[in-house]
């Protein structure tokens, strides 16, 4: 008889907490991203394997590799086991069939191609006792390292060591999951899209595939149009509709869409951040030097700031961005539609800890940093106004037409929040994963209606009838800003329209 196949993955929970990898409970079929980390032989968990190592063409990075110690060369590429993909990087250049000892780890989606899927046969929970140390630093204490088995790992683990000022804490923040790569059911068909990103204009909502170089637009009649663009598989992009078209971005460059026609690319420098303002596209390649689209006219380089851009909103006939400049403070950055750009740093938030994501959104223009809200001035200052703010943690946020959005964690009423951002006491099944996404009037910044979806940072759009549309876990779904509070929002069913419409061509 042979072997069963098995693999023990060490998961953290914030994984877990927003949503990249489902609880695991005993008897359930679990999947999600993994990787593989090179270890000394005395650390917990650890393996030996053999596996097939895949180099990529990324060029190695320096790595900090502990709080005193030098930055070091690493390396990556994609495991192949029996069973199981995982990334590696390593601080010694390897290839071919190797052997390696340490551990795999569920993680976040970022590195593409690592990946585990079995049946859960042993879930245990680990905990430490955490010493607060200088500067608000939470650190395990040596040798405190404990586990038990559970039935089900929790959706939300206990991070109360973050809030409690005791000098230490004892808490569960990650979990040891056994698996079972045989006894699992063959994996459904993908189907003909999984839409990723979307963007409306007018009454046409236009999404794209999360890997495959296929756009789709569907207008009020739920008619739609597919655009097969000359661009690799696996590359991830994003659509930013106009009145006219579509401008549809990503690593191999920018392309335009318009209806009835070919898509054109128009430019292969990659683009990481895009945003439309009328028919005019913006572009960051998270250089200092970004870039206008119109169609049918020659792109416009933009000196604007050289960093990741965390928000872009739309104002009038001008742009203003969020900017995490490298080795400085964040930015705010104005771009004008001839190309002319302006900048300011942003004062620090009051309570750095609770600050999330910064964002922009609202009519007058407002900047969020977790409880700290400004209005934007014209020569970018912010005027301090908290009184349309209530606090509470949201992750991300946003601008939606004239509305602003967040997402966040649903309250269960025991924070200093209360129920806010619901209106009240609301009753769901708090074993469900989900996400709150909350819309606000973009001029008072009060909550309009909280949804539930699946997703920690979605894609959101309008259209002309104020239908909002949210992409999240490969579906769209819709509603309105005057919708039920925790009501789920209706599916649309892309798959289905684009189905339909291929057996009605062939026809």
């Amino acid at each position: 008889m042979t072997e069963r196949r098995t693999l023990v993955v060490h998961i953290d929970g914030y994984v877990i907490g927003d949503g990249e990898i489902a609880p695991p409970r005993v008897g359930d079929i679990l999947a999600g991203p993994l990787t593989f980390t090179e270890t000394p032989s005395a650390s917990t968990e650890v393996v030996s394997i053999r596996a097939l190592l895949e180099s990529t063409t990324k060029k190695p990075f320096r790595q900090y590799t502990g709080p005193d110690a030098p930055r070091r060369w690493q390396w990556s590429g994609l495991l192949r086991g029996d069973g199981w993909t995982a990334t590696w990087r390593g601080f010694r250049p390897r290839t071919g069939d190797i052997e390696l000892t340490g551990r795999f780890r569920g993680v976040y989606s970022g590195d593409p191609g690592g990946r585990f899927r079995g049946r859960v046969t042993r879930v245990q929970m680990i905990g430490h006792r955490f010493r607060r140390g200088p500067e608000e630093t939470i650190a395990a204490e040596p040798g405190s390292r404990r586990t038990r088995d559970v039935e089900a790992a929790p959706r939300f683990f206990d991070h109360r060591m973050l809030e409690d000022h005791a000098e230490y804490v004892d808490g569960e923040t990650s979990v040891l999951v056994d698996l079972d790569l045989d006894d699992v059911p063959p994996i459904p068909a993908r189907p003909s899209i999984e839409p990723s990103d979307i963007s409306a204009a007018g009454d046409l909502l236009w999404t794209i595939d999360d890997t495959l170089p296929l756009a789709v637009s569907i207008d009020a009649h739920q008619r739609v149009n597919e655009y097969l663009l000359p661009g690799a598989i696996g590359d991830r992009r994003y659509v930013r509709a106009t009145p006219s078209g579509c401008w549809v971005t990503g690593a191999d460059g920018t392309y335009w869409l318009s209806p009835g026609n070919k898509p054109v690319q128009v430019d292969e420098r990659p683009t990481y951040t895009a945003t439309v303002n009328d028919e005019t596209l913006l572009t960051s390649a998270g250089d200092a030097t970004w870039r206008l689209y119109r169609p049918g006219t020659d792109p416009i380089d933009v000196p604007a700031v050289d960093g990741y851009v965390n928000s872009v909103a739309v104002v009038d006939d001008y742009f203003v961005a969020v900017v995490g400049a490298r080795g400085q403070r964040k930015q705010l950055v104005r771009v004008m539609l001839d190309g002319q750009s302006t900048s300011r740093p942003i004062p620090e938030p009051i309570d750095r800890r609770r600050r999330g994501e910064p964002f922009l959104a609202g009519n007058p223009l407002r900047l969020v940093q977790g409880p700290d809200i400004g209005v934007v001035q014209a020569d970018l200052t912010l005027q301090p106004d908290g009184t349309i703010w209530t606090t509470g943690r949201q992750f991300f946020g946003g601008q939606v037409g004239d509305y602003a959005w967040t997402i966040a964690h649903p309250p269960d009423g025991t924070g200093p929040a209360g129920w806010w951002p619901l209106p009240g006491p609301v009753t769901y099944d708090r074993t469900e994963q989900f996400w709150l996404l909350t819309i606000y009037s973009g001029r008072t910044f009060l909550p309009l209606t909280s949804v539930p979806v699946r997703a920690t940072r979605p894609s959101i759009t309008i259209d002309s009838r104020g239908r909002i549309a949210v992409a999240a876990r490969g579906g769209i779904k819709t509603f309105q800003a005057d919708w039920s509070v925790m009501q789920w929002p209706t599916e649309l069913d892309v798959t289905g329209l684009l189905d339909r419409a291929a057996d009605d061509r062939a026809d």
